[in-house]
């Protein structure tokens, strides 16, 4: 009994294993790019991964409403900073209210 649940907990943490380094190589092996795009009145930006879309972001994250960029480099700045946060993590980034103000965004 007890070696047929170390046989399951070493497969489950094989599997485990093998997908989290297929998802890091999968992740390295692409380049990761943003465009900012018009948005309304104002700028929003895109991820893409490898040459598809990722991310669509047209309003600024981590505010509350649908407020866009005022200007092509602010979006420019904050999508540089999820492309660093993508690069770096193993899931979504998030950009939080002081990294919009670290970064001079007008909200």
């Amino acid at each position: 009994m007890i070696k047929k649940n170390w046989i399951y907990i070493l497969f489950a943490f094989s599997v485990l294993a093998y997908f989290t380094s297929a998802y890091i190589s999968w992740k390295n092996s692409y380049e990761i790019e943003s465009k900012v795009i018009k948005s309304g009145s104002g700028w929003g930006y895109e991820i893409y991964v490898g040459k598809k879309i990722f991310i669509t972001q047209r309003n600024i994250p981590a505010i509350i409403g649908t407020k866009q960029f005022v200007s092509e480099e602010q979006a420019n700045k904050v999508a540089e900073l999820v492309i660093v946060k993508l690069k770096q993590k193993h899931s979504l980034p998030s950009v939080t209210v002081h990294e919009l103000d670290s970064l001079g965004i007008e909200k």
